[in-house]
């Protein structure tokens, strides 16, 4: 009696790179049990300097395509309140939380390991080893499916 072989449908894996874009998911946060909220304003300890409504929706342009998308406050106020970090913050936290802050300042447009190392002062090999693998820390991931 022979004993058949699972068969297995095409599986991708995907390895990253330095040219490899990270994000940060969204909805990895929404189903975590995780809230990104309290995260930000307890962990990178913003709470008492956040002064924006952040119910409301707001007009956001891509400075590099002109094109207009609209993102809740929290997205803006994120992206306006990290964009005014002092350059050396990048020096004094982690790497994640770095790489999570300079994200959410371009607007959480994708971004390369190596931009993202240009902005951190780090080399895209320890961002990709550390961003790259299968364990996801605080939502950033991968894009590999442009």
């Amino acid at each position: 009696m022979s004993n058949p072989r699972p068969t297995i449908k095409n599986i991708s894996f995907h390895r990253a790179t330095p040219e490899t874009r990270f994000y940060v998911d969204y909805e990895w946060w929404e189903e975590s049990n995780l809230d990104l909220q309290s995260y930000i304003f307890t962990r990178l300890d913003i709470g008492e300097d956040f002064s924006y409504d952040l119910s409301e929706e707001v007009d956001l342009v891509d400075m590099q395509t002109g094109e207009i998308r609209k993102v809740n406050g929290f997205q803006y106020a994120m992206q306006a309140y990290f964009s005014q970090l002092p350059d050396d913050f990048a020096q004094n936290t982690s790497l994640v939380d770095a790489a999570f802050c300079v994200l959410l300042s371009n607007a959480n447009q994708p971004m390369s390991a190596i931009e993202i190392g240009e902005k951190l002062g780090r080399a895209p090999s320890t961002i990709v080893k550390t961003l790259g693998g299968t364990r996801i820390y605080q939502g950033i991931r991968p894009l590999f499916n442009e």
